[in-house]
């Protein structure tokens, strides 16, 4: 109140000086008493009337410039105090169960450019359409990454529609830590949804097979060759990317044929004996020879109802059948689903498909392999097999991620892991999965388990676009997917046709929210093979949290992305001048016998940071700078002020610093 008195004290001067002048004319007016002022009056009229009016105006204006000064004063005194401003209340705090929409509350939003808080705070919200396109939250070690961001964030998207099975989210949760996994589990236990979380780790019960898929071996190989470029390094020379990727390719492809079915730890026993890749050959061969009877079944009913059973056997024998080698259990299983059936014998029982793989892998052993050098062969297997190797070494390790063939088709025993459902029907059925293997167990494993199931994951969710696009009326859930220390499991493809940020980029459609947090841009850079890999990974994240930074690279990086603005600038110019120029005899130096000094002041346009890179290195704990994006249109950078999963949504971030709680 204060301050908006001082703001308009000119006129407050004013009416102080119409009081008081009006009061004192009347008060004390002119004595027509007076002899001196009766004479005056007798003699000289004129000067009468100007003494007169004369004193009426000196209450006026007297008590004006007196009120005046008093003011100026009292502002000046004022002005180095700080501003207080009277703040309303935070807005009632949407609650993620009655929102219509799943939405994000990034946290209070106060003055956008300026730290303090405002007459009227808001919520800072990411929609749903905004969603879709990425947060990325970055910041150092201490400043709330994970407790302000990452753990409020989850909580509110597991929340929204918590008891409606078509449209609770689903999604993956990796980490490196070992604690985010348990307070998911607890996030989803506080919604009622205890049920839908399934964690894959050493001892969780859950074993996890990466190639049992219906992936192409190519594209099984190929992840397995990005996988090994970016935890040791990409070699400038082809030649060895193609050939791991080539060995990968035709082992995976030679054992899916014979069994149907493949491990990690098995291709690494392959790999390193090539004998057995002889004796595998030659008695598919045999078996192509002399064909055993094979059932066959309609495309649609293999679809429908026979793929997710445990006979992995299946191969197209036409355009419309497939067929499986002849099993008494089998026979007797799609009689008793009523599943229509016919048992094929001698040529008719020949898969052409399984015929023209076997082919291509006896060309390639054969005419390819075989034929390279025993040192050039040596190099390629000792570039895959020191991956592999971790699989086959280690007996929990083979456990939990190299489960037997006979796991998917009989039930677990008491003490055995259970077999991972299909990403598929996981994500589609709203179940949250968590890979909890903390790096410090193994690093190079736990990368590259969690990077191989995130691959995995990718391709289930790409693959959701062409039914999303079939059954535009069927409600879709949204799918989340979450990485601390993101890092640790970033992959970026380049010119290879695999990377997160292709899968980021083609995933909006697909209603995947990517939510990562990482401690600094160079902790991405030093991750990827390539320097500048990072610069396509990041602009996938539209929407940009960040918090204190200890490094000057993002903070510069981070003070770009928020842009520049013109700003007036004032610059002063100061000059010297003298007349009669000489050269002192006494000191040597230049002189003149008149001397003039003149200064100028001008304005100009300078465009520059809305945040410069100090800012984000002096934010507080539990301070942002975001960068939010609305879906359609990018949102200014501002001040975001997160809100702690420990603390009371509802109260003030500055009253949690008043009170010490922050």
């Amino acid at each position: 109140m204060i301050r908006n008195i001082l703001a308009a004290r000119a006129l407050v001067a004013m009416s102080v000086a119409a009081v008081i002048g009006t009061w004192g004319v009347f008060t004390h007016p002119v004595d027509p008493e007076s002899p001196f002022l009766g004479l005056i009056a007798l003699q000289n009229p004129p000067a009468f009337r100007v003494l007169t009016y004369g004193y009426a105006t000196l209450w006026f204006s007297s008590t004006f410039f007196a009120a005046s000064l008093a003011l100026s004063v009292l502002a000046i005194v004022a002005s180095r105090g700080p501003d207080r401003v009277r703040s309303r209340p935070l807005p009632r705090y949407p609650e993620p169960s009655s929102r219509p929409t799943p939405s994000l509350v990034l946290g209070e939003a106060h003055l956008p450019r300026t730290h303090g808080p405002a007459p009227n705070p808001t919520w800072l919200m990411v929609p749903q359409r905004g969603l879709y396109t990425g947060v990325m939250i970055l910041g150092a070690v201490g400043t709330g990454k994970t407790s302000a961001c990452m753990y409020p964030y989850v909580d509110q998207l597991v929340r929204w529609r918590a008891g409606d099975p078509e449209r609770k989210v689903g999604g993956l949760v990796l980490e490196v830590k070992g604690d985010f996994c348990r307070q998911v589990q607890r996030m989803l236990q506080g919604a009622g949804r205890e049920s839908d979380y399934l964690e894959i780790g050493l001892n969780t019960g859950v074993c996890y097979n990466p190639l049992h898929n219906d992936l192409d071996p190519y594209a099984v190989a190929y992840a397995i060759g990005s996988l090994l470029n970016n935890l040791f390094g990409k070699s400038k020379e082809p030649f060895w990317q193609q050939a791991y990727t080539d060995l990968l390719k035709f082992v995976i492809s030679l054992r899916r044929i014979t069994d149907g079915y493949t491990t990690l730890a098995e291709v690494y026993r392959y790999i390193i004996d090539e004998e057995q890749i002889r004796k595998n050959l030659q008695a598919l061969k045999n078996h192509f020879n002399h064909p055993p009877d094979v059932i066959a079944i309609g495309r649609e009913w293999y679809q429908g109802q026979v793929r997710q059973t445990p006979w992995t056997l299946w191969a197209p024998l036409s355009d419309t059948h497939v067929g499986h080698p002849y099993e008494g259990e089998l026979d007797a299983y799609l009689a008793s689903h009523e599943i229509p059936f016919e048992v094929r014998t001698g040529s008719d029982a020949i898969s052409a498909d399984r015929r023209h793989r076997f082919d291509a892998i006896e060309r390639w052993f054969y005419n390819t392999w075989t034929r390279l050098d025993t040192k050039v062969k040596a190099s390629i297997v000792e570039g895959v097999v020191v991956f592999l190797s971790l699989f086959d070494e280690n007996p929990a390790v083979h456990r939990a991620f190299c489960p037997p063939r006979q796991a998917y088709i009989t039930p677990p025993k008491p003490g055995e892991p259970r077999p991972l459902p299909l990403l598929e029907d996981l994500l589609e059925t709203g179940h949250v999965l968590g890979l909890n293997f903390p790096v410090a167990m193994n690093p190079a494993l736990a990368r590259g388990l969690g990077v191989m199931l995130k691959l995995d994951f990718q391709r289930a969710v790409l693959q959701r676009i062409p039914k999303i696009a079939e059954h535009p009326q069927r409600p879709w859930r949204d799918i989340l997917f979450v990485a601390d220390e993101y890092h640790a499991f970033a992959t970026v493809g380049e010119t290879d046709p695999t990377g997160d940020e292709r899968a980021f980029a083609l995933s909006r459609q697909a209603r995947l929210i990517p939510i990562v947090a990482t401690q600094s841009i160079s902790s991405l850079r030093s991750a990827l093979a390539s320097d500048e890999a990072w610069r396509t990974l990041l602009q996938c994240f539209r929407t940009k949290v960040f918090l204190a930074t200890s490094d000057e690279f993002t903070a510069r990086i981070a003070a770009e992305l928020c842009g520049r603005a013109d700003r007036l600038k004032a610059r002063y110019t100061l000059a010297e001048g003298g007349q009669n120029g000489h050269i002192s005899l006494l000191s040597g130096r230049a002189t003149a016998s008149k001397h003039s000094l003149s200064a100028s002041k001008t304005y100009m346009l300078e465009s520059d940071f809305v945040f410069q890179p100090r800012v984000f290195t002096e934010l507080q704990h539990a301070q942002a700078i975001a960068v939010p994006y609305d879906g359609l249109n990018p949102l200014p950078p501002q001040y975001c002020y997160l809100k702690p999963c420990y603390l009371d949504v509802q109260t003030s971030y500055f009253e949690h610093v008043e009170r010490g709680a922050l």
